[in-house]
């Protein structure tokens, strides 16, 4: 049996195969969480209300799936799973009435088991230690992908519960009924604030042939939909792994870019070097195209002498978080994260900085990509180029991330 890490996957040989979920302590766990699955279209959403398996519908509308709640068990038939279902998502969420606070940091160990048809285990994914307090959360998956189905380990987490992941495969939960006032009694009653969704955008970067796309945290945090979109191309987006410490999220899509982002090999990004920062600042208001600036690496440390952040020059804009920034050879030395707060900079001091900006480290980007098990691309640096030729690369790797909420 071989164990995942959050991110891999491996292919599936056999027709029918058996999910289970397990959790330590398991009283608790059976008590407090309830496990489902979803059956999703290419483009991530829910077909049909008959498309999800749970204890209240143990059995999808094709009969691909079949969930035994005694044993927390799904029994997938893979043949019978109709072409319009792209993907199987295995979900759990705290159930309603359990003790406030419950999160899934709660437990020692949740798990998800790969068997076959006969029971015997072929993968298992352990979820890493919950601490930020989700709720809610895709476990794992089955995806089709080229003629192959597969099993992926997600551990994608939704701390607003319930209603977050029911957003995100396009289902909204039914509003709570509210409670009548007692008689005799007064209620003043306002209706609320009606809204669009919450519209919110930055820059990411294509880092695997096979759709992963690394941008900062902060972009996609309480996005319901993600779409990726340059000139040349345009994509839906699924978070596959967060470490918002570290403001990195590795994104996925199933139709990739063209390009490939490259790190550099050797030595790390040094003082006074020249770089160049490629994205999509403003959301759209400087033009529909990437945007190109240049400056040089100001600083090897960054706020409050955090030694995973650089400071540089190179001007950017809101917008720009999650891009790379690309040495003079073009290669990935930092992900562009954050600029310095020029208005409470001027209110604390009078002077008013200028592009002082930071990017995370590349070290710590490609130790987040070996913990997942992306396998990125890498190369010794050549020596400096145009920058109107890195510029052109950069444009089949890079990504507008736009996110709604």
């Amino acid at each position: 049996m071989q164990e995942l890490q959050p991110g891999q996957n491996r292919p599936i040989t056999g027709s029918q195969v058996v999910i289970t979920v397990t959790g330590e302590p398991l009283d608790e766990f059976s008590a407090m969480i309830r496990a489902g699955a979803v059956l999703l279209a290419a483009d991530g959403r829910i077909r049909d209300p008959g498309d999800q398996v749970s204890a209240e519908q143990p059995r999808s509308r094709d009969g691909s799936v079949e969930f035994t709640v005694s044993r927390s068990e799904f029994q997938v038939n893979l043949d019978a799973v109709p072409e319009t279902v792209a993907r199987i998502a295995v979900v759990l969420a705290v159930k309603p009435g359990s003790p406030r606070g419950t999160t899934f940091g709660g437990f020692t160990t949740i798990d998800a088991w790969l068997a076959d048809a006969a029971g015997q285990p072929l993968l298992r994914f352990s979820l890493p230690p919950a601490t930020r307090g989700e709720t809610a959360m895709i476990l794992a998956e089955l995806y089709h992908y080229q003629g192959q189905w597969k099993f992926r380990a997600v551990g994608q987490g939704f701390s607003a519960g319930l209603p977050a992941l029911a957003a995100h495969f396009g289902l909204r939960l039914p509003e709570p009924t509210p409670e009548r006032p007692a008689a005799g009694g007064s209620e003043s009653r306002r209706d609320p604030e009606r809204s669009g969704p919450a519209s919110f955008s930055g820059t990411g970067f294509c880092v695997h042939p096979d759709g992963y796309v690394l941008t900062n945290h902060h972009v996609i945090e309480g996005a319901s939909e993600i779409l990726g979109r340059s000139p040349r191309h345009r994509c839906r987006l699924e978070p596959i792994f967060a470490d918002p410490t570290n403001d990195l999220v590795l994104l996925r899509t199933d139709t990739p870019p063209p390009g490939i982002a490259l790190f550099r090999d050797g030595p790390q990004a040094r003082l006074g070097e020249t770089v160049i920062v490629v994205g999509y600042p403003l959301g759209g208001l400087l033009g529909s195209g990437p945007q190109v600036t240049t400056g040089n690496v100001s600083s090897l440390i960054g706020p409050g002498d955090d030694t995973r952040a650089l400071q540089f020059t190179a001007p950017i804009q809101s917008g720009n978080s999650g891009g790379p920034l690309l040495d003079g050879d073009g290669a990935v030395v930092g992900v562009v994260s954050s600029k310095l707060n020029a208005v409470r900079v001027h209110e604390m001091t009078g002077d008013v900085p200028q592009n002082v900006n930071f990017a995370i480290k590349a070290a710590l980007a490609r130790g987040f990509l070996d913990a997942v098990g992306v396998d990125y691309r890498s190369r010794l640096s050549g020596g400096i180029r145009a920058a109107t030729d890195i510029a052109a690369e950069a444009r089949d790797f890079v990504l507008k991330i736009e996110c709604r909420g």
